[in-house]
């Protein structure tokens, strides 16, 4: 310890040791940060390669073009990146059959920034000879009761061999035979055979098809309060009917779609019981049922909305769905009730009834009005719905300073159609909703009317890469067998706002008496919209409207369309994007039309 102290005590070591440190430490320093920014940049290129999709295979799978903004830090390392590469690109040659393809790589690092270059020669492709399918243990069958010739397999003689069209055929093979009554087959053995001589390729398959089976009991487990009736309803097979695996995948999605379950898993057993058929097991996890829910939108005519959910999606324990909804907005305040019932009388059909208690107030008139409605609507298909029901509607009606009480009693129609690929969200498919309902007063007036809407919107995807997206709607009503005014006026047609033609006020457009919109008889909506996918999260919409009310079931010579133009911001959440948009009238009217309108919601606009 004195020596230490001694030395410590030495003015000229202190100094000097203190020097040292910090030299060390600024050496250090400048190495590795000089280490860390010294990287070899450099530009790629794959030359001799005519297939379009194997060039696209050849860039996908390529690290020297993934990785091309992260560059390694020495020559060395960026040759052995494009070696990888090498080898990776040898193997894509054969599986596109391209058997006497040759490659070479060169890395020039004299270049600022240095070449990665491939000089690939694929040769021509190889073309498939033959396809044999063996089906083992059973030998009765054969390939065509599979309904699987060479050429439905992509495997006809004379084609090019792909190693992915004779891996799918493996897969369709398997497909094939489950359907079949065959739940235990297999591949057992494949040959590919290339023959360089006359640069053809011959394949086969030998499938076991193992034994035929017949469904056996189905056993269900996981639930807790929901009633198992209500899946073993879903079952679309009956105990001792032939095997198919194509009906379990059906009774998985059935469940799905349900909404009730959180996990589900349908897979047969390992082997047959005892009677020779194959037990099924049905394993669920129950989600939560109860929701409570809040949501807010923003549009300049609106001003801010919210609203307030409550749902029970399991009531009496068969799927059962009870909801109760609050809305409040400068246009209205309205609680509404529904009750909706599966498996009414027919497993592909619905009761649902429904109560609407609000107060309505646009610019065109206040309704305070309670409605009630029973509709029973029936699944034709997976994609089209068709329904129908009884109404009642009491509504105390104010418009240009005069009121008038309504006791409607009306028979809604309706009939939907959807082939789009998401509810919140299409980019491909179609959509088609049509309504019709006879209205009569119980009022003591001979007041009777019949009112019809048509829409449609359809989605196509013009690019994958960035994604853009092409969207169209058309809508269009009538009102027939009164005079306009005679209708009520919370049943006449109007157009303008963030759901008919934006740039315009909610409710706005069509027949006016001085600065108050009346309502017209029938009504006519055109948008078209371009949808951009900028980036995972960010999209960009460019749209324009077009529409109008006219007091006539056809339109006048004197009424035209009005149309508003305007931009959009979607943020892409995994409930759906959040919508901003911003519409200007095209046609505004001096002392009626603001300059801009913003609309602020979920979900795209149609």
């Amino acid at each position: 310890m004195d020596i230490w102290k001694r030395s410590l005590g030495n003015n000229r070591l202190l100094p000097s040791l203190l020097a040292g440190l910090i030299l060390t430490g600024i050496l250090l320093f400048t190495h590795f940060a000089t280490a860390a920014d010294i990287t070899i940049p450099y530009e790629v290129e794959i030359k001799g390669v005519e297939d379009r999709e194997l060039l696209k295979g050849m860039e996908d799978i390529a690290d020297t073009v993934g990785l091309k903004d992260n560059p390694p830090a020495t020559v060395a390392l960026l040759k052995r990146r494009a070696d990888r590469d090498k080898e990776q690109f040898e193997r894509l040659l054969r599986a596109m059959g391209y058997y006497s393809g040759r490659i070479e790589v060169d890395v020039d690092q004299d270049d600022r920034p240095a070449k990665v270059v491939f000089h690939i020669e694929t040769g021509p492709v190889y073309l498939l000879k033959s396809f044999d399918l063996n089906l083992g243990d059973q030998p009765e069958l054969k390939q065509e009761d599979l309904l699987l010739s060479p050429d439905r397999l992509g495997l006809g003689p004379g084609t090019p061999f792909r190693a992915g069209q004779f891996l799918n055929a493996e897969k369709k093979v398997i497909e094939n035979l489950q359907m079949m009554g065959f739940p235990f087959a297999k591949i057992s053995e494949r040959r590919v055979v290339v023959d360089h001589g006359d640069r053809t390729v011959t394949a086969a398959l030998r499938a076991e098809p193992g034994p035929t089976a017949q469904f056996g009991r189905v056993e269900v487990t996981g639930l807790e309060s929901t009633n198992e009736t209500i899946i073993r309803r879903k079952i679309p097979w009956k105990e001792g009917d032939r095997y198919n695996e194509v009906l379990l995948e059906l009774l998985h999605k059935d469940l799905v779609e349900l909404g009730l379950f959180s996990t589900i898993a349908v897979s047969h057993g390992e082997s047959l019981d005892e009677e020779g058929r194959l037990p099924v097991r049905v394993a669920v996890k129950e989600r939560k049922y109860k929701s409570v829910g809040a949501g807010i939108s923003y549009r300049s005519d609106e001003k801010l909305g919210v609203n307030f959910s409550w749902e029970n999606r399991n009531l009496l324990g068969e799927g059962e769905r009870l909801g109760v909804v609050a809305t409040f907005s400068d246009l209205t305040y309205a609680a509404e009730a529904s009750f909706r019932r599966p498996s009414f009388f027919r497993e592909d059909q619905a009761l649902t009834l429904s109560s609407r208690l609000a107060e309505d107030k646009p610019d065109a008139y206040t309704s305070r009005n309670l409605a009630n409605s029973a509709l029973v609507v029936r699944d034709v298909t997976k994609a089209l719905k068709i329904g129908g029901g009884l109404g009642f509607k009491h509504a105390r009606i104010t418009q240009l300073g005069e009121s008038e009480d309504f006791n409607l009693v009306s028979l809604p129609l309706q009939l939907s159609w959807d082939r789009s690929d998401d509810l919140l969200d299409p980019t491909k498919g179609g959509r088609l909703g049509l309504q019709f309902a006879p209205y009569m007063d119980l009022s003591g007036e001979d007041l009777q009317f019949s009112k019809g809407k048509l829409n449609y919107g359809h989605y196509l995807k013009v690019f994958r890469s960035p994604s853009i997206v092409l969207a169209g709607r058309v809508t269009m009503g009538a009102l027939s067998g009164a005079e306009r005014l005679e209708i009520p006026a919370d049943e006449r047609f109007y157009g303008g706002g963030g759901g008919s033609v934006r740039g315009y006020a909610y409710q706005s457009l069509g027949p006016r008496v001085g600065a108050v919109p009346t309502g017209g008889k029938s009504l006519l909506e055109v948008s078209l919209e371009t949808r951009v996918r900028v980036t995972e999260k960010i999209g960009l919409a460019f749209f324009m409207d077009g529409g109008n009310a006219f007091e006539d079931i056809t339109p006048s010579s004197g009424e035209e369309l009005f149309w508003g133009a305007g931009v959009g911001v979607r943020y892409f959440t995994p409930i759906g994007p959040f919508r901003f948009d911003i519409a200007m009238p095209l046609d505004r009217r001096d002392g009626l039309d603001d300059a801009f309108q913003i609309y602020i919601s979920l979900g795209q606009s149609f």
